[in-house]
Protein backbone atom coordinates (compact mmCIF):
# COMPACT_ATOMS: atom_id res chain seq x y z
CA UNK A 1 0.00 0.00 0.00
CA UNK A 2 1.33 3.35 -0.72
CA UNK A 3 2.62 5.30 2.33
CA UNK A 4 0.38 7.76 1.96
CA UNK A 5 -2.56 5.94 1.95
CA UNK A 6 -1.44 3.73 4.39
CA UNK A 7 -1.14 7.02 6.74
CA UNK A 8 -3.99 8.19 5.97
CA UNK A 9 -5.98 4.77 6.76
CA UNK A 10 -3.88 4.11 10.03
CA UNK A 11 -2.20 6.65 11.61
CA UNK A 12 -0.35 5.87 14.73
CA UNK A 13 -1.51 5.77 18.22
CA UNK A 14 1.16 9.18 18.88
CA UNK A 15 0.16 10.57 15.25
CA UNK A 16 -3.96 10.89 16.46
CA UNK A 17 -3.08 11.86 20.29
CA UNK A 18 -1.14 14.77 18.09
CA UNK A 19 -4.87 15.83 16.26
CA UNK A 20 -7.03 19.08 16.64
CA UNK A 21 -10.36 17.64 18.30
CA UNK A 22 -13.32 19.20 16.47
CA UNK A 23 -16.18 17.94 14.79
CA UNK A 24 -18.41 16.88 11.93
CA UNK A 25 -20.21 20.26 11.91
CA UNK A 26 -17.41 22.80 13.06
CA UNK A 27 -15.12 21.12 10.11
CA UNK A 28 -18.05 21.58 7.94
CA UNK A 29 -18.65 24.93 8.89
CA UNK A 30 -14.98 26.34 8.65
CA UNK A 31 -14.73 25.02 5.05
CA UNK A 32 -18.35 25.07 2.99
CA UNK A 33 -18.98 28.94 3.53
CA UNK A 34 -19.79 31.32 0.47
CA UNK A 35 -20.15 28.52 -2.60
CA UNK A 36 -24.00 29.31 -3.42
CA UNK A 37 -26.87 28.08 -2.44
CA UNK A 38 -27.36 24.46 -3.17
CA UNK A 39 -26.29 21.57 -1.38
CA UNK A 40 -26.94 17.84 -1.13
CA UNK A 41 -25.79 15.20 1.06
CA UNK A 42 -25.30 11.81 -0.37
CA UNK A 43 -26.58 8.81 1.93
CA UNK A 44 -27.70 11.23 4.50
CA UNK A 45 -29.01 8.76 6.99
CA UNK A 46 -30.97 10.50 9.45
CA UNK A 47 -30.44 13.50 8.31
CA UNK A 48 -28.81 14.97 11.74
CA UNK A 49 -25.45 16.57 9.47
CA UNK A 50 -28.04 17.30 6.97
CA UNK A 51 -30.04 19.76 8.87
CA UNK A 52 -26.45 21.39 9.78
CA UNK A 53 -26.45 22.13 6.36
CA UNK A 54 -28.94 24.88 6.46
CA UNK A 55 -27.15 27.55 8.35
CA UNK A 56 -24.75 27.38 5.28
CA UNK A 57 -27.18 26.82 2.25
CA UNK A 58 -30.53 27.83 1.47
CA UNK A 59 -31.44 25.02 -0.58
CA UNK A 60 -30.64 21.37 0.81
CA UNK A 61 -31.12 18.06 -0.43
CA UNK A 62 -30.56 14.75 1.89
CA UNK A 63 -30.38 11.42 0.09
CA UNK A 64 -30.51 8.09 1.50
CA UNK A 65 -31.70 4.76 -0.31
CA UNK A 66 -33.59 3.71 2.87
CA UNK A 67 -37.05 4.54 2.76
CA UNK A 68 -37.31 4.53 6.97
CA UNK A 69 -34.00 6.86 7.51
CA UNK A 70 -35.67 9.14 5.13
CA UNK A 71 -38.94 9.26 6.51
CA UNK A 72 -37.28 9.98 9.92
CA UNK A 73 -34.99 12.63 8.45
CA UNK A 74 -37.69 14.16 7.15
CA UNK A 75 -40.25 13.95 10.28
CA UNK A 76 -36.99 15.56 12.27
CA UNK A 77 -36.59 18.40 10.19
CA UNK A 78 -40.39 19.08 10.03
CA UNK A 79 -40.67 18.56 14.21
CA UNK A 80 -37.47 21.52 14.19
CA UNK A 81 -38.46 23.45 11.80
CA UNK A 82 -35.54 23.27 9.31
CA UNK A 83 -35.78 23.90 5.84
CA UNK A 84 -34.18 20.44 4.20
CA UNK A 85 -35.86 18.60 1.49
CA UNK A 86 -35.25 14.33 1.69
CA UNK A 87 -35.83 12.28 -0.80
CA UNK A 88 -35.17 8.11 -1.47
CA UNK A 89 -32.68 7.65 -3.82
CA UNK A 90 -29.69 5.98 -4.66
CA UNK A 91 -26.44 7.75 -5.26
CA UNK A 92 -25.12 6.31 -7.87
CA UNK A 93 -28.20 7.47 -9.59
CA UNK A 94 -28.99 11.06 -8.40
CA UNK A 95 -32.22 12.77 -9.48
CA UNK A 96 -31.32 15.95 -10.46
CA UNK A 97 -29.82 17.81 -13.54
CA UNK A 98 -26.31 18.18 -14.51
CA UNK A 99 -24.00 20.89 -13.08
CA UNK A 100 -27.38 21.48 -10.22
CA UNK A 101 -25.24 22.07 -7.44
CA UNK A 102 -22.77 24.31 -5.61
CA UNK A 103 -21.62 21.81 -3.35
CA UNK A 104 -22.00 17.81 -3.10
CA UNK A 105 -21.30 15.87 0.08
CA UNK A 106 -20.76 12.39 1.29
CA UNK A 107 -21.48 12.65 5.14
CA UNK A 108 -19.51 9.16 6.42
CA UNK A 109 -21.18 7.60 3.37
CA UNK A 110 -18.92 6.86 0.86
CA UNK A 111 -17.30 3.56 2.62
CA UNK A 112 -21.52 2.35 2.34
CA UNK A 113 -21.57 3.05 -1.14
CA UNK A 114 -21.82 -0.38 -3.57
CA UNK A 115 -19.24 1.37 -6.04
CA UNK A 116 -17.66 4.13 -4.05
CA UNK A 117 -15.87 5.39 -7.34
CA UNK A 118 -19.24 5.18 -9.55
CA UNK A 119 -20.91 7.16 -6.76
CA UNK A 120 -18.69 9.98 -7.24
CA UNK A 121 -18.65 9.75 -10.77
CA UNK A 122 -22.31 10.56 -10.26
CA UNK A 123 -22.05 13.36 -7.63
CA UNK A 124 -19.33 15.12 -9.98
CA UNK A 125 -22.26 14.78 -13.02
CA UNK A 126 -24.65 16.89 -10.79
CA UNK A 127 -21.95 19.13 -9.40
CA UNK A 128 -21.42 22.48 -11.13
CA UNK A 129 -18.18 22.98 -12.61
CA UNK A 130 -15.64 24.57 -9.67
CA UNK A 131 -18.17 23.60 -7.05
CA UNK A 132 -16.43 21.24 -4.01
CA UNK A 133 -17.01 17.67 -3.24
CA UNK A 134 -16.92 16.98 -0.13
CA UNK A 135 -16.15 14.19 1.50
CA UNK A 136 -16.28 12.76 4.95
CA UNK A 137 -15.20 9.59 5.99
CA UNK A 138 -14.63 7.50 9.19
CA UNK A 139 -10.59 6.39 9.33
CA UNK A 140 -9.98 2.61 11.05
CA UNK A 141 -7.63 3.32 13.63
CA UNK A 142 -8.00 5.31 17.22
CA UNK A 143 -9.26 3.99 20.03
CA UNK A 144 -12.71 3.54 18.95
CA UNK A 145 -12.41 1.77 16.00
CA UNK A 146 -10.25 -0.86 18.77
CA UNK A 147 -13.47 -0.63 20.08
CA UNK A 148 -15.83 -1.55 18.08
CA UNK A 149 -14.27 -3.63 15.24
CA UNK A 150 -15.62 -6.88 16.65
CA UNK A 151 -19.00 -5.74 15.24
CA UNK A 152 -18.86 -3.46 12.62
CA UNK A 153 -14.69 -3.89 10.86
CA UNK A 154 -15.06 -1.33 8.06
CA UNK A 155 -11.30 -1.32 6.85
CA UNK A 156 -11.87 -2.97 4.02
CA UNK A 157 -14.68 -0.65 2.35
CA UNK A 158 -13.15 2.64 4.34
CA UNK A 159 -9.92 2.11 2.20
CA UNK A 160 -11.60 1.06 -0.76
CA UNK A 161 -13.72 4.38 -0.12
CA UNK A 162 -10.32 6.50 -0.05
CA UNK A 163 -8.34 4.87 -2.82
CA UNK A 164 -11.94 6.01 -5.22
CA UNK A 165 -11.21 9.58 -3.62
CA UNK A 166 -7.44 9.62 -4.32
CA UNK A 167 -8.50 8.34 -8.00
CA UNK A 168 -10.98 10.40 -8.53
CA UNK A 169 -10.58 12.26 -12.61
CA UNK A 170 -11.42 15.84 -13.44
CA UNK A 171 -11.04 17.37 -9.99
CA UNK A 172 -8.26 18.82 -8.02
CA UNK A 173 -7.57 17.97 -4.42
CA UNK A 174 -7.28 20.77 -1.96
CA UNK A 175 -7.47 20.09 1.21
CA UNK A 176 -7.11 16.90 3.43
CA UNK A 177 -8.13 17.37 7.35
CA UNK A 178 -7.40 14.52 10.07
CA UNK A 179 -9.39 14.96 13.23
CA UNK A 180 -10.87 13.70 16.07
CA UNK A 181 -14.59 13.75 17.02
CA UNK A 182 -15.21 12.80 20.38
CA UNK A 183 -17.57 9.61 21.48
CA UNK A 184 -19.43 9.63 24.29
CA UNK A 185 -21.89 7.04 25.89
CA UNK A 186 -23.30 6.67 29.41
CA UNK A 187 -22.95 2.51 29.18
CA UNK A 188 -22.24 0.03 26.70
CA UNK A 189 -26.11 -0.88 26.20
CA UNK A 190 -26.61 3.02 24.72
CA UNK A 191 -23.84 2.15 21.97
CA UNK A 192 -25.27 -1.50 21.63
CA UNK A 193 -28.72 -0.52 20.85
CA UNK A 194 -27.80 2.29 18.35
CA UNK A 195 -25.11 -0.20 16.67
CA UNK A 196 -28.72 -2.75 15.89
CA UNK A 197 -30.42 0.53 15.30
CA UNK A 198 -28.24 1.59 11.89
CA UNK A 199 -27.97 -2.54 11.29
CA UNK A 200 -29.93 -4.90 12.44
CA UNK A 201 -27.74 -7.32 11.06
CA UNK A 202 -24.90 -6.81 13.33
CA UNK A 203 -26.73 -8.22 16.14
CA UNK A 204 -25.67 -11.31 15.36
CA UNK A 205 -21.74 -10.41 16.75
CA UNK A 206 -23.46 -9.28 19.80
CA UNK A 207 -25.39 -12.39 20.50
CA UNK A 208 -22.49 -14.56 19.71
CA UNK A 209 -19.89 -13.53 22.36
CA UNK A 210 -21.37 -10.23 24.47
CA UNK A 211 -18.77 -10.64 27.62
CA UNK A 212 -16.19 -10.28 24.92
CA UNK A 213 -17.82 -7.43 22.73
CA UNK A 214 -18.53 -5.65 25.95
CA UNK A 215 -15.06 -5.92 27.49
CA UNK A 216 -13.69 -4.92 24.38
CA UNK A 217 -15.62 -1.78 24.30
CA UNK A 218 -15.10 -0.58 27.76
CA UNK A 219 -11.23 -1.58 27.43
CA UNK A 220 -10.67 0.70 25.12
CA UNK A 221 -12.73 3.46 26.76
CA UNK A 222 -11.40 5.73 28.91
CA UNK A 223 -13.79 6.61 31.56
CA UNK A 224 -14.43 10.63 32.03
CA UNK A 225 -17.37 11.69 34.72
CA UNK A 226 -18.79 7.62 35.06
CA UNK A 227 -19.10 7.70 30.96
CA UNK A 228 -17.08 6.15 28.50
CA UNK A 229 -15.17 8.00 25.86
CA UNK A 230 -13.46 7.66 22.87
CA UNK A 231 -11.86 9.73 20.19
CA UNK A 232 -13.60 8.65 16.82
CA UNK A 233 -10.65 9.70 13.91
CA UNK A 234 -12.00 11.53 10.46
CA UNK A 235 -10.70 12.29 7.48
CA UNK A 236 -12.30 15.03 5.21
CA UNK A 237 -11.24 15.19 1.56
CA UNK A 238 -12.14 18.68 -0.23
CA UNK A 239 -11.99 18.23 -3.97
CA UNK A 240 -13.26 20.86 -6.77
CA UNK A 241 -14.42 20.61 -10.23
CA UNK A 242 -12.46 21.04 -12.78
Amino acid sequence: MDKRIADALHPSRASIAALPISTNVKIANEELKGLGPRVIDLGCGEGKFTRGLASLFSDVTGLDVKERKIAQAADKARELGVPVQFIEANADKIPFDKGHFDAVIFSNSLHHMPDPALAMTEALRVLRTGGLLYVMEPVPSGNYHDATCLVNDETLVRTQAYEAVLAMPNVQLEKEILYRAPRTFDHFEEWRDDQIDRDPKRKVFFDADPAKVRKTFEDNAERVDGKLVFDQVFRVNILRKN
